[in-house]
């Protein structure tokens, strides 16, 4: 237990941690470019589903990055510890991140007055982070190429801005914000089954 907490440690402080304040700069900002105050449910659905599902990007694509340095790659290969065991801690410690900050931040827009399920919308905006964060996964460990990594999910983010629900049906990322939370278990489920296989493809590579 030890040497996988120092791992998470690592990985926290080296890789993780820029991307954490990144995210939580996003959340200070976050008032000054909109209202985030007495917002109605309509409107706090559009917040999370077109600004806060970004975090799940941004928080679960860089998941490969250290292995981009052969030094670094050929000694986590030389412990005891298999890459498999490395990219699960890596997976949760950024999972768990997310959820504290998404936690963090529908506490702050409650306190704003705002009128939400809190539970329904907090499931609703983890599983479009979920979705955007394993499609970028899946597309890095493919082409071994973090810029891809988070091209792929902006593009498809851009298509859901772009061609609506008529063409993405289920997998339509702002469900939330037309009133339907039901439909984000799509997402969640594909997201999930992305990581797996991302980090499956990666371990084999």
């Amino acid at each position: 237990m030890e040497r996988y907490l120092k791992i998470a440690k690592v990985n926290l402080k080296f890789n993780l941690f820029p991307h954490i304040i990144v995210v939580i700069g996003l959340c200070l900002i976050s008032p000054l470019i909109m209202g985030l105050k007495n917002l109605d449910s309509l409107n706090t659905a559009k917040i999370l589903d077109m600004y806060i599902s970004l975090f799940g990007m941004i928080l679960l694509v860089p998941l490969f990055i250290p292995d981009q340095d052969k030094d670094i790659r050929d000694l986590v290969k030389s412990k005891k510890e298999s890459i498999t065991i490395n990219y699960l801690i890596r997976i949760v410690e950024a999972i768990v991140c997310l959820i504290i900050i998404v936690l963090g931040f529908l506490v702050f827009l409650k306190k704003g007055n705002c009128t939400f399920d809190f539970m329904q919308y907090f499931y609703g905006t983890i599983s479009t982070c979920i979705f955007l964060g394993g499609l970028g996964i899946l597309a890095y460990s493919i082409v071994d190429n973090i810029a891809v990594g988070y091209m792929i999910p902006v593009l498809y983010y851009i298509l859901c801005y772009g061609a609506g629900k008529k063409y993405l049906g289920n997998f339509y990322l702002f469900s939330m914000m037309e009133g339907n939370v039901l439909d984000k278990k799509y997402l969640l489920v594909a997201g999930a089954l992305m990581i797996i296989v991302g980090i499956s493809y990666r371990r084999k590579k």
